[in-house]
This record gives structure tokens, C-alpha cells and sequence, in this order.
């Protein structure tokens, strides 16, 4: 019945209109979302994920159009006028965006645009609306409220910014939240306190919830329900647990397959990747969406497309995930030697002793980086992680010279490069490069990939002949699965992946000994992210380039590094092979990390340590650990007072800790659940 369910979505399409053609972005979605329940929806970019948000709030752009039907409570919302809608938006339905720095004012203060909520839609005056932001604000375990409603945006951190925006979606206590991807751009702490709020305020306000986002261990820890979506359409529906152990449809399937997870390690297991991209649906485009990339694809299949319910409460429009009439394509492991296995060294590439680097003047210095010292073997890989601010991207441009050390010394191949780029020779310029986070802002929009990829190789390897150049293009283009037809396309013309490869190719062109990866997965899909994992690692075993891989994402870190250095504030607090730094003992920031990476299998049961307030004041001069402050096992006032002492767990492995190390090891992250990790892992990475 009706009354049974907050919103109902009957045959909901939308089309946008070209100079050229209509363009189909959402096709006959038929959803349901019952009282407190929450709906995650899953798919890459460009599935129509956040269209149907937007539809849902008939936010459409002038261009857009929508048919079928939108109950929310029994009423059809697409059959109100703007007017109508005033009486929904905000106020019985309510919205999260992705960036909360497009949804906050800059220019108005925190608690007077939570005010306007209520003075707007509860018509509360000036004195009840502020009581009601501060205890919004006291709702999402913001600390001083008060103080916090009389700032700025930008005096905030974007974690905190995003919990304000939460906090605002709920001030008139609506009957349905629609969250659109509002942690993809945070750290996994600050991610996982998000997650836990919400959930935890849905339970307070018996509210109902759409959650969308393209990482499936995110939707876990929020949903009840998961509909998969693609090129517009919903391709499978079901309870969290039954979409991963169960799921019918392949694209599905090759969804969970392209997360790296606990336990999986470029040396055993290849990411599985999705070939070709999420192309653009015209209005006159049938059948399914999903065939020109699906694997399982047979000459029957399409004539039995159709949304069927496979078994109780769980429905897929294909149920060819691990059929057996086609083959599953094998994929091998990068063929990778395992580095740092107690065996003798390999030889040091590069070298950082007491590294520090400050902005600023004498009377406020940020310090980015406190006294790091690391080094760093040829042919391997140093995961760096850590929360933003952690000095992470500092190392990687103080390394590749972008900017100069305030001291410390850094060799590179015996070479003393403690200098900008400007002072470093040709040689030393050329065997470090740096791929970017944004590699829409890293490639120049006015020129093609040839001029691109073409100008380190005349500038760098004095290749003046332009024929040879293009040649070499070419060759680089096509090991990173771009085509020679690449060649005379702008930045502008490629999508995200196209770029990242792109991005890739210019740092390869002229044979580097040293690439230093700044988060060059974090804003992919996990099936692009999947496809420049395994590009790294194919391109390292055939260059033996060495990588320094910055990310706050661990799987990430995990998957493709030999050695992992765990950083906060500027320091190191652990360091070591990858397999010791996963596993305990780790040093209690570690193991906040870790617990808080949300997991791809549901039943993985993991207590997540909640870390409390914010790191401390990068201005200001530690003298004991600069963890103490957020600690959950610190011991006493020796953390705040001494330095903590380097404890050696082995030849590799040291963590910076003021615990013994039998204490250390005494953590534990995993709860057994219906599956083992060596279980899910067997099951979902089998294909």
C-alpha cells in the first residue's frame, strides 16, 4: 500500500534536449523507500545517479524534461507547480551535495544560513531559529556550536563544512534526506564519523534516506537496500548482503570485482577492470545498456532482458554474472618481484634525512613537514597516508622540486637535490616526475595530447625531430590503452579516466626513474581507479621506475605498495612493509585508519575508532606526540610532554609510540562474520 512507503518511483525518465538529439539520462526507474528505511544507490559516473536526485527534487535544468510518476507520501511531486514544491524542498524532502564549498556562502556566517532554514520554511524569528542551528550543530557532535554558528565558511574545516551541511539539511526534520555523494572528497576518518552521525540521526528522526555514491563499501555502511544503476537504468536491486554475495547481474558483478580491498596485493591479484566507458543514451537506444562492455554477453541474452525478481526481494534485469557457457577471462598477476622480504637491500634511490618545510614567517610558521627522514629503493613503491594536512603532498612537491626545503637533505641516486626545480640539472629534472590529483588542472586545455606528451621529450630528452616524437607518442598512448586517434584530441575531449592516462603517458614519455603519484586515483570511479592501478604496476615491471604513491584510501595503498609510511602533522608515526603495517602491532593512528576504510564485503563487521576534535594547531611547536590529543589509547601525560620513542617491531617495521609493542599488537580490527576475509575474498575477486 501506499501509506507503507515515504516515496514511490513509477517509470521516472528523463530526457535532456541537444542542438542534436535528446539524450536519455534516467529510463523507466521504478524504486520504492519504506519509513527509516535506507536506499543506497551505486554506478560509475554518468549513470544518471545524481539526475535522479535532481528529478526527485524537480531540479531539473530548462533543457530537462521528466515523465512517470513521483509519490512521495501518496502525492505526485512531478504534478506540482515551483510554487507547490517550496512546501517539499528542504523542508519534508532535504538535500546533501558532493562539494560543500558550492553550497555554503562565503560571505554570510555559518548560523546565519542555518537561520534562514527554519525562518523560511517553520517561520521561527531571529531567537528560536539560532537555538535551533546550535542544537543542529550539537546534533552532528560539532564542539562550541555557538562559537562555530558565528564563523565563516572558510574558517571550517571541509569535514566540518560538510556535517554543517547535513546539519542544515536537517533542521525542519524531513521525512526523506537525499545524500548525494557527500564523503567521496574526505578523508576516511573524518568519512566514517560522517557515516556513523547519519545513521545514527536517521534512527533519532525516524527519518527515511537515499544515499548515492560509485564506492559500494561506503553503501554498505549506510544502506539497507542497493540499486545498482547504469547508463540510466536500474539494473539490480537488493539487500546489501545478497548484492555481494549473489549478485546477478554483470555489471554488478565487475563493479564489486574493481575495489581494492583487505588482503588484495598487486603481486597476487589484477584488478578487474570494466572495458570501454559509460557512453552517452540517446531517447531511440534499446535494449541493454550494459552489452557492448558486458563479458557474459551470448547471442540470447538480449531477448531476455527484463527486470525479474530473481529471488525474495531481490531483482536483477540479467542474470548472467557468473555464467558458465562463457568463459570468465583470466587475468594474471602483475608479474612484480616482492620487495623488502628479508632479503638483502636493493639499492637506495632516493634519500631524505630530517626533512622540514615551513610556511609562512617567523611569527606564524605552518609546519608541513616535521623532521621526516625515509628512504626509498629502486623498483619499488612507497605508499604514503595519511588525513589531509598531514604533509603528504608537501614530501611529494619538496621531492620533485616544486618547492625548496626550509632543511634537511634529500639525495637522489647520491645526488644532493635539496634545491627547487630551478637549480636541478636536466638529468636529475627528467628522472623525476610528478603525476597530478587533478589531471583536468595538470594538462594544458589549449593544446593536444601530441604537444602534451611531445614538449618533456624536446625540452628534457632534446628529441628535436618531431616524426620521432610522434613516434614515441604513440607507443607510450598505446601502453596506456589510448589509440593513435588520441594524438590530436585536447584535454577538454577526454573524460576522466582518458585523462588520468593521459596524465600517465607524459610522465612516462621520458623514462623516469622516479614518479611521484599525488593521489592520482582519488576522484576516479572505482572502475577507471581499478584500470590506472594496473597500468602503474604494468608500467613499473616493464620501466622499473620506483613510485612514491600518495592517498588517504588504504586499499588503495595496499594494492599497489611495497613499503607504506603512515604520516600526521608533519611526522612519520609508522613505517614498514605493507603486510607488517596492515597488521597489528600498529600504532594507534594506523589502526584509527584502518578501521575506518569502509569494506566492500557487509560481512566484514568492523568497530570503527571514532577520533575526536581535529589535529592540533600546525602553528604551534609539539614537544611529545602529535597524536596525543585524539588518541584513544593515550597512557598519560607523557604523550603530551616527551617525544615518543622509535619502538622497532622489526628490521622494517618501527612505530612511533610511547606503548610497548605487546601492547600495540594487542589491537583487533575484523569481527568474524558470515564470510571469512579469505572467504570474501576467494568469492568476489574469482572473476
Amino acid at each position: 500500500m501506499t501509506n507503507d512507503f515515504v516515496l514511490q518511483i513509477k517509470n521516472l525518465s528523463v530526457s535532456y534536449r541537444t542542438l542534436n538529439d535528446a539524450v536519455s539520462a534516467v529510463r523507466n526507474i521504478n524504486l520504492n523507500v519504506g519509513k527509516k528505511e535506507s536506499l543506497g544507490i551505486i554506478g560509475e559516473s554518468g549513470c544518471g545517479k545524481s539526475t535522479l536526485s535532481y528529478a526527485l527534487m524537480d531540479y531539473l535544468p530548462s533543457n530537462g524534461s521528466s515523465t512517470g510518476e513521483v509519490l512521495f507520501r501518496g502525492e505526485n511531486l512531478l504534478t506540482k507547480t515551483q510554487k507547490e514544491m517550496m512546501a517539499f524542498r528542504g523542508n519534508r524532502i532535504a538535500m546533501v551535495y558532493q562539494n560543500p564549498y558550492s553550497s555554503l556562502n562565503p560571505s554570510l556566517t555559518i548560523g546565519y544560513q542555518l537561520d534562514e532554514v527554519t525562518m523560511f520554511h517553520r517561520g521561527y524569528k531571529a531567537k528560536k531559529a539560532r537555538k535551533a542551528s546550535v542544537e543542529a550543530l550539537a546534533d552532528l557532535y560539532i564542539g562550541d556550536p555557538a562559537g562555530v554558528a558565528r564563523r565563516y565558511p572558510h574558517q571550517v574545516s571541509g569535514g566540518m563544512q560538510q556535517r554543517i551541511c547535513i546539519a542544515m539539511a536537517l533542521l525542519c526534520r524531513p521525512d526523506l534526506i537525499i545524500l548525494d555523494e557527500p564523503t567521496t572528497a574526505l578523508d576516511v576518518t573524518t568519512e566514517v564519523v560522517i557515516l556513523d552521525i547519519i545513521g545514527e540521526l536517521k534512527e533519532k528522526y525516524d527519518m527515511s534516506m537515499i544515499y548515492i555514491s560509485h564506492d559500494i563499501g561506503v553503501i554498505n555502511k549506510v544502506s539497507d537496500r542497493i540499486a545498482v544503476m547504469y547508463r540510466g537504468e536500474v539494473v539490480e536491486v537488493g539487500d546489501q548482503r545478497t548484492i555481494f554475495k549473489h549478485p546477478e547481474h554483470p555489471y554488478t558483478r565487475a563493479l564489486i570485482n574493481c575495489m581494492p580491498r583487505a588482503g588484495v596485493v598487486k603481486e597476487e591479484v589484477r584488478l578487474n577492470t570494466i572495458p570501454g566507458y559509460v557512453a552517452r543514451r540517446s531517447a531511440a537506444d534499446t535494449g541493454c545498456p550494459f552489452v557492448d562492455r558486458c563479458e557474459k554477453r551470448n547471442a540470447d541474452c538480449e531477448a531476455k532482458y527484463g527486470m525479474i525478481e530473481r529471488a525474495s526481494g531481490h531483482f536483477a534485469a540479467c542474470d548472467r554474472a557468473y555464467a558458465e557457457d562463457v568463459p570468465d577471462r583470466k587475468r594474471a598477476a602483475l608479474k612484480i618481484p616482492k620487495v623488502g622480504n628479508g632479503s638483502a637491500k636493493e639499492e637506495i634511490l632516493l634519500e631524505i634525512s630530517d626533512l622540514y618545510k615551513y610556511y609562512g614567517n617567523q611569527h606564524r610558521r605552518v609546519r608541513a613537514l616535521d623532521g621526516v627522514s625515509v628512504s626509498l629503493e629502486k623498483n619499488s613503491v612507497l605508499g604514503v597516508v595519511g588525513e589531509s594536512g598531514c604533509g603528504k603532498s608537501t614530501m611529494g612537491h619538496t621531492i620533485s622540486g616544486l618547492m625548496a626545503p626550509t632543511k634537511g637533505k634529500i639525495l637522489f641516486d647520491g645526488i644532493d637535490i635539496s634545491i627547487s626545480w630551478k637549480q636541478r640539472t636536466p638529468e636529475v629534472l627528467r628522472d623525476i616526475q610528478l603525476i597530478f590529483q587533478n589531471p583536468g588542472r595538470s594538462l594544458n586545455p589549449s593544446f593536444t595530447l601530441e604537444k602534451i606528451i611531445g614538449r618533456p621529450m624536446k625540452k628534457l630528452l632534446g628529441i628535436q625531430s618531431r616524426e620521432e616524437r610522434k613516434k614515441r607518442i604513440v607507443d607510450i598512448l598505446q601502453k596506456v590503452d589510448l589509440g593513435e586517434e588520441y594524438l590530436y584530441r585536447k584535454a577538454t575531449q577526454l573524460s576522466g579516466g582518458e585523462k588520468q592516462r593521459a596524465a600517465v603517458a607524459r610522465a612516462f614519455s621520458i623514462a623516469p626513474d622516479l614518479i611521484v603519484c599525488d593521489e592520482p586515483t582519488s576522484a576516479l570511479d572505482v572502475s577507471v581507479q581499478a584500470s590506472v592501478l594496473n597500468l602503474l604496476g604494468d608500467l613499473q615491471n616493464e620501466s622499473g621506475a620506483a613510485y612514491i604513491f600518495i592517498s588517504h584510501d588504504l586499499n588503495v595503498i595496499n594494492y599497489i605498495s611495497d613499503y607504506i609510511m603512515v604520516m600526521y602533522l608533519g611526522r612519520i608515526c609508522e613505517y614498514g612493509r605493507k603486510d607488517e603495517v596492515v597488521g597489528p602491532p600498529y600504532h594507534p593512528y594506523t589502526q584509527a585508519l584502518l578501521s575506518a576504510v569502509p569494506d566492500v564485503d557487509p560481512s566484514l563487521i568492523r568497530e570503527p575508532v571514532r577520533l575526536e576534535g581535529s589535529p592540533p594547531n600546525p602553528t604551534r611547536k609539539i614537544t611529545g606526540c602529535p597524536f596525543a590529543g585524539r588518541c584513544h589509547r593515550k597512557i598519560g601525560p607523557i604523550c603530551d610532554t616527551t617525544p615518543p620513542p622509535k619502538v622497532q617491531a622489526s628490521d622494517d617495521h618501527y612505530i612511533m609510540c610511547h606503548l610497548p609493542l605487546d601492547q600495540l599488537g594487542d589491537a583487533e580490527l575484523d569481527k568474524p562474520g558470515n564470510l571469512t576475509k579469505t572467504e570474501s575474498l576467494m568469492k568476489t575477486v574469482k572473476a
